[in-house]
């Protein structure tokens, strides 16, 4: 019976929150890329992936990394991560972090800062520059240890290599009566797995070599993230019979561990921004006082109200996609959502009216005495005059109804201009299959 009122009244509510969406939308992406949220997420994700704050700036400090983010210019400029990392450089980052523990953690490493301040207390700077070139010497060999098939042989090498520098250097010869035994310790370990490979036939050559003896260092100051990338490579060792093909199928694994975390914090990711959505689409709906419900009722009464509105909206072309590089504000942006609302001839806002505060203090929206916004008010005499609003509901009824409805438009608001926008063109369509009531001829 009221068919074609009722799909006239749905294109209209649809055209509302179209439009709604859209500044919904502008906002979202202008608060997102304002505060870096997706940017701040991915960090917390990758700071639970690798269970350490320090690897954590170690992995935005990298190289590969670096360069995918604004670096702060002036001092005391905050750094803008980046808010997306490509899956090929998350891999080769850490595949680089996990060798790089490796050499962090080395005895000899650790000891550095101890051994140049011994060699502090050498009074000619031609022997200390000396001293300092040899202790270079050796940490170089250490760096190398890991990578050289010789094992054991390696390791002697450079037990000796330390004790001939402590004779050399009897400056620092205190400091490395302990350095010894901490190699056996830190290197041993590593010798006997490599060897078990190599009697296998599974040595993963040079680049593995040195990506074990960081995971085994990983073990003892990180064992979960250990423990993560050990079964990466037990998968690559698994599914590869050439050991050429070791290193970069780890890598893909590493990759896929990203693309993974990435997959859940894309889902996290998006349920945050409805939830935002939501929010802003409700606080809009309060600022200008768009009711669904009273929209709604005021479109089924008003016959022509709702032919406007489906004029524009058969007209109605949706804003380029941003691509999130939105400029807009919301100073810019709300009065622009007002001037198109207005543009569509519905009911929204909020009215005020002047009163008279009968000489007592104006506590809300004070105006000129004698002036309401520029306009003569009825009693000049009044002094001072007040606006309040006019258009609050008069009962508790009236607020839940008023309340549903503004819940009613944040909701819609929150689903996007994509959504509305189909359903539009459907709705358009479906009733462009009839004849319009105003349209057709009396009979008789």
């Amino acid at each position: 019976m009221y068919l074609q009122e009722i799909l006239e009244v749905g294109i209209g509510l649809v055209f509302v929150w179209l439009v709604l969406s859209v500044a919904t939308m502008s906002l979202k992406e202008w608060l997102g890329n304002a505060l870096n949220l997706r940017a701040k997420e991915m960090e917390k994700v990758i700071a639970q992936m690798l269970n350490s704050n320090d690897l954590t700036r170690q992995f935005y400090a990298h190289p590969l990394i670096a360069d995918l983010y604004q670096q702060p210019g002036t001092p005391g400029k905050k750094t803008r991560l980046p808010s997306y990392i490509p899956s090929n450089k998350f891999g080769a980052a850490i595949f680089s972090l996990v060798v790089q523990a490796g050499t962090d953690n080395s005895p000899v490493w650790k000891m550095t800062d101890e051994i140049n301040k011994s060699l502090a207390s050498i009074e000619s700077p031609e022997q200390q520059k000396l001293a300092k070139a040899d202790w270079s010497a050796i940490l170089e060999t250490a760096i190398n240890l890991s990578a050289s098939g010789l094992g054991a042989t390696a390791l002697d090498s450079l037990k000796l290599q330390v004790q001939v520098y402590g004779e050399k250097y009897p400056e620092v010869k205190p400091s490395l009566v302990t350095l010894v035994p901490l190699l056996d310790a830190y290197y041993g370990q590593f010798i006997q797995e490599q060897r078990t490979a190599v009697a296998s036939g599974a040595d993963t050559g040079l680049t593995m070599r040195q990506f074990r003896l960081g995971l085994l260092a990983l073990q003892k100051i990180n064992p979960r993230l250990a423990g993560s990338v050990s079964a990466i490579i037990r998968q690559a060792d698994s599914s590869v019979l050439r050991t050429d093909q070791i290193v970069a199928t780890t890598r893909l694994n590493l990759e896929s561990w990203f693309n993974d975390a990435m997959d859940r914090l894309s889902g996290t990711y998006k349920r945050n921004a409805q939830i935002t959505a939501f929010i802003i689409g409700v606080i809009l709906a309060l600022l200008l006082n768009v009711d669904s419900i009273n929209v709604a009722t005021s479109l089924w009464r008003e016959p022509t109200l709702r032919q406007a509105i489906i004029a524009q909206a058969q007209n109605y072309t949706p804003p380029a996609a941003t691509k999130g590089t939105t400029t807009t504000t919301p100073l810019q942006n709300i009065p622009a959502l007002e001037t198109q609302l207005q543009a569509l001839n519905i009911p929204f806002g909020w009215t005020f009216a002047a009163f008279n505060t009968g000489g007592r203090t104006c506590s809300l929206l004070p105006v000129q005495a004698g002036q309401v916004w520029g306009i003569p008010s009825q009693d000049s005499s009044a002094r001072p005059v007040c606006l309040r609003f006019s258009n609050l509901p008069p009962d508790l009824i009236a607020w839940l109804v008023k309340i549903l409805g503004l819940l009613m438009t944040g909701a819609a608001a929150a689903q996007g201009a994509p959504f509305w926008f189909d359903i539009l063109g459907k709705l358009v369509n479906v009733r462009g299959t009839g004849a319009n009531p105003s349209e057709q001829q009396p009979v008789g």
